[in-house]
């Protein structure tokens, strides 16, 4: 799934949590850890934008790449914050489920998932989330949620009053 609809999704599924838009940051976090350096590393070598040739990605972009799209690396971070906090803030579980995500909207052609990164470098032969029919059909569902969402608060503000 593109950058854009994780944000989305993380506040559509989170928005009901005191602290939403730490979801909203985790579930882009993912994705945050793998193409930001990258989008910095195009950035300052002065590369065109667009869809990355992937014999011109570099191979550490890979591995920043199973590390944030990793179910194994999410479940020892969660797992390590509650040994620290014996708590999981619950935001901090749209970083897993950004992956959930990705792991059936990703092709094994482009850009699988690696979500048992380091154990296996199998991917689930998805469906690439790049298909026209799939980013109508995600972003209408996220505008009808978001347009419920955002009708929701607005009746409970006109209540509040």
């Amino acid at each position: 799934m593109d950058f854009i609809a994780h944000g989305f999704w993380s506040y559509i599924i989170f928005h009901r949590t005191k602290k939403a838009l730490y979801a909203v940051f985790f579930g882009l976090l993912p994705d945050i850890v793998s193409w930001g350096p990258y989008f910095f590393y195009r950035l300052f070598t002065g590369a065109s934008f667009g869809k990355p040739d992937i014999s011109q990605i570099p191979s550490w972009t890979y591995t920043l790449y199973g590390i944030g799209h990793s179910l194994i690396v999410w479940l020892a971070i969660i797992g390590i914050v509650y040994l620290i906090l014996r708590r999981v803030p619950v935001y901090l579980y749209a970083a897993p489920l950004e992956v959930l995500m990705d792991i059936p909207t990703h092709s094994q052609e482009f850009l699988p998932t690696p979500f048992l990164w380091p154990v296996s470098d199998w991917a689930f032969p998805g469906i690439s989330w790049g298909q026209w029919w799939f980013m109508v059909l995600n972003y209408s569902l996220i505008a009808i949620f978001m347009v419920y969402i955002l009708n929701e608060k607005r009746t409970e503000k006109i209540k509040n009053k």
